[in-house]
């Protein structure tokens, strides 16, 4: 597989993909919390928890989609890990090279390694994977993610539960420091967007220009199992028929919003997302979109499902 040539006489494009230079982490640095949660919420959640039916697990009836970008430096462990939890997995590898599929042939013989282009992007390549797959349950995770112990049995048993009409379960992200990233939230409005500005600017002047802070720090972070509008795509837990029922991903978003559109059209057609503190992930955030890329899928988002999108109905 090989890069698109450019034009003669034409500007490269511009990449979709930017690496990020991490330096080591900062040891004793982390976000505090406003404790959103009371008794009663604690009360709650474990009763509810309780009443859930019993019956196969992630083991039998879920698959992973793993979408790689230059992963195979630190992505060993985590696949070994991983298909130990669910039935299948399917790496969709966006690096235009070899290196995954031979980590695969070398470590995880029978593993399927699909290669695409780097301009298919992570939605297009999740709905690829889903399509190879036939679990009724699918888990779409980031390359650079990692699933703590016990994640993949939270968001599984969040989402199999028929009586919640739950289509799209998230887990809590947190950087390679421990600080929070911003993991789930509401459909947008006005008002949220001023408090999400003026509560991420709170947050960086409290955690200092760490080279290693998440691009989104959390300023809305339950403790307990919360219904919410959307959950962050680096690791959810999806339904197939829900999926189906909408449609898929966006294909048009590459990188940004497109986990946000995804929950916000699935909340459309009656399905519940929730948003699970237990089930944590670290997610290293290696790599960022490009941000003519990255504008273009906020002014999408924007007509799609902001405050004011009424103004652009008709129009792409």
């Amino acid at each position: 597989m090989t890069d698109r040539a450019a034009p003669e006489g034409s500007e490269p494009p511009e990449p979709l993909f930017s690496h990020v230079v991490l330096p080591p982490p900062i040891d004793g640095i982390g976000l505090d919390e406003d404790d959103l949660a009371t008794e009663a919420d604690v009360r709650s959640a474990l009763d509810e928890r309780a009443r859930r039916p019993v019956g196969p697990g992630p083991r039998a009836v879920a698959g992973a989609v793993v979408v790689a970008f230059h992963d195979e430096g630190h992505i060993g462990a985590r696949l070994r890990r991983l298909m130990h939890e669910v039935a299948a997995v399917v790496v969709i590898d966006l690096s235009a090279d070899d290196a995954m599929r031979d980590l695969a042939e070398k470590q995880f013989p029978g593993l399927e390694v699909v290669s695409l282009p780097t301009e298919v992007g992570f939605y297009g390549a999740v709905n690829e994977g889903i399509r190879r797959l036939d679990q009724p349950f699918i888990l779409a995770m980031h390359g650079d993610a990692q699933l703590r112990p016990r994640a993949v049995d939270e968001l599984f048993s969040d989402i199999a539960a028929e009586q919640r009409h739950v289509a799209a379960a998230g887990a809590r992200l947190v950087s390679v420091d421990g600080l929070a990233e911003l993991s789930c939230g509401f459909r947008p409005t006005v008002l949220r967007a001023l408090k999400a500005v003026l509560h991420q600017a709170l947050l960086r002047f409290r955690t200092g220009k760490l080279a290693r802070a998440p691009k989104r720090l959390a300023w809305f972070a339950p403790l307990v199992l919360t219904d919410v509008d959307w959950v962050a795509g680096a690791a959810m837990m999806v339904r197939r028929d829900a999926w189906e029922a909408v449609g898929g991903m966006d294909e048009r978003y590459f990188l940004a919003w497109g986990d946000v559109d995804y929950c916000l059209r699935l909340r459309r057609a009656g399905w519940g997302v929730v948003y699970d503190p237990r089930a944590r992930v670290i997610h290293m955030d290696r790599v960022d979109e490009a941000y003519t890329s990255r504008r273009a899928a906020r002014r999408r988002f924007r007509r799609a499902h902001g405050p004011l999108r009424f103004l652009h109905r008709g129009r792409d």
